[in-house]
């Protein structure tokens, strides 16, 4: 049944997607700072000189929700990537409108994790499947946690919710690119050893790990 479903991302299905704008158009929670986030991300030479000096663009299919923390900080990076390169070829798809697809290429014990983002060859082979965020960006999401769990003790509440909610969002653009470079870091990486790895062993697996490694 499993591979039934990875069949669904084909061309076909690839092509019914979003380009970056087109994404961000229809946003509907957090759209500020998911711009902000993309607006302030510089890509680094490096990452884009792997993918300028393919022979032809793979494909990247984004699977995201705007309601998600991890893809607000993950998305915009990931996206802003793609649009600086001719050899990226880019679409983006609603995570909740996808449900069974995005399921299907995640672990069974990973259901309903996001953002997903799957690298494919010009034959739709998967390359890579990079899930949620950078795994070196955990302990830096944890202390952010703690942190606001501080500024925020003794708050009722209500307040105490929405407080945080607030500071957990400044605080992810604030460190947009720090935290780009991170995300950037271990997802081109992957491509990187998926692209050499030839036809074996695809697709490689990263970005956070669940249970959390220790």
């Amino acid at each position: 049944m499993a591979s039934t479903q990875e069949t669904r991302l084909d061309q076909e299905k690839f092509e019914q997607g979003m380009t970056t704008q087109q994404y961000i158009d229809q946003i509907k929670v957090n759209k500020d700072p998911f711009v902000a986030i993309y607006d302030a991300v510089q890509v680094p030479a490096d990452s884009l000189g792997l993918f300028n000096g393919l022979s032809g663009p793979v494909k990247l299919a984004v699977f995201t929700a705007d309601w998600c923390g991890d893809a607000m900080s993950t998305t915009p990076v990931i996206l802003k990537l793609a649009d600086s390169t001719p050899n990226i070829s880019l679409q983006v798809f609603n995570r909740d409108d996808e449900l069974e697809l995005s399921n299907s290429l995640l672990p069974e014990h990973r259901a309903g994790t996001v953002p997903i983002f799957v690298v494919m060859d010009q034959e739709m082979h998967q390359m890579v499947r990079f899930i949620e965020t950078a795994n070196a960006l955990v302990p830096d999401i944890d202390a952010m946690d703690a942190a606001i769990d501080e500024e925020t003790a003794g708050l009722e509440e209500a307040e105490q919710r929405r407080a945080k909610r607030g500071r957990r969002t400044s605080y992810r653009v604030e460190r947009a690119q720090a935290w780009g470079e991170v995300i950037l870091k271990e997802f081109v990486g992957l491509v990187t050893e998926a692209l050499a790895a030839g036809q074996g062993g695809l697709p490689l697996q990263g970005g956070t790990k669940w249970p959390p490694e220790d």
